[in-house]
């Protein structure tokens, strides 16, 4: 028993593996040269995909009883009343968490309210927009950041 292949190229395998599923069942179908094969060649190719279909479809078929199986049950469940339709049983899928931000230390103070800081990020307040009107810069506002008392010894 003699299977003939026409060869393809590299390009046409990386092409037809991208493509959708219609372009590749059309690619893998200019592989094949059914005119070259003999008969029983022939009827033998028939039954492996005879016997490809019956696995995928027993597979697609259990998956679609189950699926109807976890629908009859909620569907009894919304019936007898154990969950309503805003509540549903399956939970939605939740965010991922956020990676951590490092925290923003206010770099400007308010010279007249000391409780009023801005970090420097974003849009001016309207307090140092309205403290800045009166002639001071943005460096009149800076805060003094601590030194550091400890030095490393030598």
């Amino acid at each position: 028993m003699r299977v003939h292949y026409l060869r393809s190229t590299g390009a046409d395998a990386v092409s037809a593996g991208s493509e959708k599923r219609n372009s590749r069942l059309e690619a893998a179908w200019k592989t094949l040269d059914p005119t070259v094969m003999t008969v029983d060649e022939l009827l033998m190719f028939h039954e492996r995909v005879g016997q490809m279909l019956c696995t995928k479809l027993q597979s697609l078929s259990s998956k679609v009883r189950m699926d109807q199986e976890k629908l009859q049950a909620h569907l009894s469940k919304l019936r007898s009343g154990l969950i309503t339709v805003n509540e549903p049983e399956l939970e939605a899928p939740t965010k991922p968490a956020r990676r951590p931000y490092p925290t923003v230390y206010p770099k400007y103070r308010s010279l007249r309210n000391p409780s009023l800081t801005w970090a420097g990020r974003g849009k001016q307040p309207r307090w140092l927009l309205a403290e800045m009107k009166d002639g001071k810069t943005l460096s009149d506002f800076l805060i003094d950041k601590p030194t550091n008392k400890r030095r490393k010894g030598r």
